[in-house]
């Protein structure tokens, strides 16, 4: 399982009543390259790193 290293900023998708919010992340010993929007669900098992940003 990957683990994410630091979460880099967010973004609102989706229609008006059906926007969610996606975190781009930075995957921990991987490079710029590989950062990904995932969501808040994706950083159930990182609940610090979400809290602090």
């Amino acid at each position: 399982e990957y683990e994410v290293e630091t979460i880099l900023g967010h973004r609102l998708t989706g229609a008006k009543g059906g926007k969610r919010r996606l975190y781009l992340a930075r995957w921990k010993g991987y490079g710029p390259e590989d950062d990904t929007w995932i969501s808040e669900a994706d950083l159930r098992n990182a609940p610090t790193l979400l809290r602090s940003y």
